[in-house]
């Protein structure tokens, strides 16, 4: 089989700790770069996965840090060693205030989930652009609230940041056109995680399943596309 590799942010819980999970039990010849916010927490789980798995890579990443994810793009980079990254996937991302209203939220609230929301994606892919190439795949994860049709007043700030993403995803999709890099949206759906919260639907299993079959298609042609984690396209 051939060696396929990833970037995961926010791989140490919720759903990034479950793509890791699958797509390292699916192949052992694919290496994966697990970043984290900090190595100083919560690892136990990720850490467990990569004890059995050299192919994981735990790297630190505080993708609302510029220079943390300049220094996580040498790290990479040094163990890519020139090869082609396959599939960039921007996960990590932040819900802090869901029931803050439009008059509610403050700047701060608005600054920060932006800085994690949508300069993160934007850095990540700026960062690991000389190895994405012709067949990569660049997965940002987004959410329904992020969508224009969805008039739900909680988490306003959250959803204008997966706005913007998603506005940011159209323009990557463009740019990278004809280098043949493919960059889709996901919503993930309501899923069992701590940013999902009580009544989430979803288990992250049949989430990342959904998603990963998604991901591996890679046809060119979707480039751009707001997909549902079950392959149905979101409309803007």
């Amino acid at each position: 089989m051939t060696m396929k590799t990833y970037i995961i942010t926010g791989a140490n819980r919720g759903l990034g700790l479950e793509f890791v999970r699958q797509i390292s039990s699916a192949s052992d010849s694919n290496t994966i770069f697990a970043c984290v916010r900090s190595l100083q927490g919560d690892l136990d789980e990720l850490k467990a996965l990569a004890a059995h798995k050299s192919s994981i890579h735990i790297i630190e990443c505080d993708t609302s840090s510029v220079p943390s994810v300049g220094k996580c793009a040498n790290e990479v980079s040094k163990l890519l060693n020139g090869s082609q990254l396959n599939f960039l996937i921007n996960n990590a991302g932040v819900n802090a205030v869901p029931t803050k209203t439009a008059l509610e939220m403050t700047p701060e609230d608005l600054q920060m989930h932006m800085e994690i929301n949508v300069v993160g994606p934007s850095e990540m892919v700026k960062a690991f652009k000389t190895h994405l190439a012709d067949g990569s795949t660049v997965l940002n994860m987004t959410s329904g609230l992020g969508s224009f049709q969805k008039r739900v007043i909680k988490c306003c700030t959250y959803a204008i940041s997966k706005a913007a993403l998603n506005m940011l995803t159209v323009h990557q999709a463009d740019t990278l056109k004809e280098k043949g890099v493919r960059v889709i949206l996901m919503d993930p759906g309501w899923v069992q995680t701590r940013m999902g919260g009580e009544g989430a639907i979803l288990t992250p299993q049949q989430s990342i399943e959904g998603m990963l079959k998604l991901l591996h298609e890679n046809s060119k042609d979707d480039s751009g596309t707001f997909y549902q984690y079950d392959g149905d396209i979101v409309p803007w």
